[in-house]
Parts: structure tokens; sequence; C-alpha cells
């Protein structure tokens, strides 16, 4: 039985404490995601895109002969009339109704015992960032838990980590921007990095611009179908954990899209469309990850909350537009 899976559980509480509703209104129909304190944001989209802190996130639906000569100001005026401060607020467009929602709610609440064997197993073990603490049983697996334990998030003895840390620390009460406050004291930093993960996903998936990554279309294909992804982490995550995330979601995408029967005319599979989106949300408290890769707890979580929340709004699709 694959450990993962026994220890993460489904819950029906989003991740972040975020509070998730579907709005419709004068302004249109659209998913508000509100977090009690600014989140930090990896986004492929153009309003709150790039990397930043935004407390709130919507994917708004608009129809699919949406064209704007400047997005942005339109985009402005519609957080205008929606009451919404666009300078904390991250938006993606689609043109699936909201009744065609995904989503998905893991949560892994303590650090996960793994044991490991000698070579490959323990290899492989030593990528996971969760925090999990290794059941060595040979100089093989002695030697992968050195190296785990300097990269898993968790304070290294040798000084290393310790001090990586607490430069971390030192940026974060250096900027209020984040939303985090004072930074935890090294003192405390251990326990912090061995709390739970929690992951949210929430997908629209429509693919009548279907695509497949690598395969030429004309620009007569680029309208707004789209697959939108918003995933939401309670953790801490580098630079480069947020890259890697991204990654992990296109891929969790991808398998669904290859699950639900999706093809081009030729018969190849489609990949995603030609307008998706992804936005990576994480609160910077609890565990440290420096990788999301489908090797780690984390990643694993990712993946799984993308392709449950990904089958549920495509499977709707196929049956809103009575497709086989």
């Amino acid at each position: 039985m694959n450990t993962q899976e026994t220890l993460i559980q489904t819950v029906n509480r989003p991740a972040a404490a975020i509070t998730a509703a579907v709005k419709e209104g004068a302004v249109g129909s659209y998913l508000l995601l509100e977090a009690p304190s600014p989140l930090r944001t990896l986004s492929s989209a153009p309003w709150g895109g790039g990397f930043g802190y935004q407390r709130t996130i919507i994917n708004r639906k608009v129809d699919k002969t949406y064209a704007c000569g400047d997005p942005v100001t339109e985009m402005n005026g519609f957080l205008a009339a929606a009451g919404l401060n666009r300078e904390e607020t991250a938006c993606l467009l689609t043109s699936v109704h909201m009744s065609g929602l995904g989503e998905s709610h893991l949560r892994l609440d303590a650090p996960a015992a793994v044991r490991v064997g000698a070579d490959d197993q323990a290899a492989r073990s030593f990528l996971d960032t969760s925090g999990s603490k290794l059941d060595v049983s040979s100089e093989a697996d002695r030697e992968a838990q050195s190296f785990f334990e300097a990269f898993d998030g968790r304070p290294d003895t040798r000084g290393t980590e310790k001090a990586s840390l607490s430069t971390a620390a030192d940026r974060d009460s250096a900027n209020p921007v984040n939303g985090i406050g004072a930074a935890e004291p090294s003192a405390t930093a251990a326990a912090a990095a061995d709390t739970g993960i929690a992951v949210s996903a929430w997908v629209t998936v429509g693919y009548s611009n279907k695509a497949r990554a690598g395969r030429g279309l004309p620009a007569s294909a680029l309208f707004p179908g789209t697959i939108n992804i918003i995933v939401a982490v309670e953790g801490e995550l580098t630079d480069e954990a947020m890259v890697n995330a991204v990654i992990t979601a296109t891929e969790a995408k991808a398998a669904a899209l290859q699950d639900l029967g999706v093809a081009l005319e030729d018969g190849s599979g489609a990949t995603g469309t030609t307008t998706d989106a992804v936005l990576i949300a994480s609160t910077q408290r609890g565990r440290l990850h420096r990788y999301a890769g489908t090797a780690t707890y984390l990643g694993h979580m990712i993946g799984r909350s993308v392709y449950e929340a990904a089958m549920q709004s495509g499977l709707a699709y196929k049956k809103a537009l009575a497709l086989p």
C-alpha cells in the first residue's frame, strides 16, 4: 500500500484558512477565495501575475467571445464594481461556468515516519522535503538520511541550515509587506518545521480550444476556453519550490486530460488548452519546502489535488456539452 495514500486525508476545509464562495451578480459570476492574511503567490495571469502577495484570488467567468484591447484596465473596472481591492487581488479568466468548478482539499497532520531500504528507496526518500524522519537500517540509509536532514526543512544540527533559517527570518522581519508578521525565533524553528501540510486545489476545465504542447496551432485557436488551476499550500515554499509546484500541477492537469480522453483530431492526446493559467499560493508558515516534485509529500498532494479537481470539472464539462 502506498504510504503517502494512507497518511494523507481528504478534508472539507480549504488550506490556509481560505474562505471560498461562488459569487453571482450584476458584475457576473466568479469564484472568490479570501485568506485572513496575504499569501505569497506565483501566477501566470497578468492580474497579480509573477511573484507577489495577495489576500484575494478570483477565477472570473467571461463570455467565450471576450476580447478586450486593454484587459488590465477592464479587469480593474470589474474589481472596482465587485468591491475588491485590486492591490491585493490576483485574477484568472475562464469561459467555464462556475457550476463546473472542481475542488480538492488534502491534509497531512503529522510528520510521516518513512521506512526506507537501501539503494533506490533511500535515494528516493531523501528528496522528500516534508519533514519526515527516516527509519534507517543500513549504512546507505544513514548516508541518505544525512543528506535528507540537510534539505527537508528541519534545522541542520551541523549549523548550516540553522544559519539559513535565521537569514530567512531576518529577511521576513525586515519585509512587513509579506503579511506574515515577525519571524519566529530560531529556537522554535524546529517546531514550526514539524507542522503538517495542507493543500487545496480549485480547477475549472474547458477544452474547446484544446492543444498539445509542441504542436503548431493557428492564431484563430487563441480564444478563452481555458483550464485554470489555483493551488493553496500551508507551508513555506522557496522560489524554486513554487516553480516546482507549477510543474507538478501542470503534469497533473495533463494526466487528467489523458484520463478524460481529450484528444486532437489526429488522435494525439491534448496536454492543455491554448489559454491555460496557474496560480500557486502559500502561507509561508510551517514546514520549509525546497522541492515540490512528485517524489515529495508536498508534490504528491499538489498532483493529487489538482488531478482530482480537474477530473471533477472535466467530467462536468463533458456532461454539460454531452461530449463522449
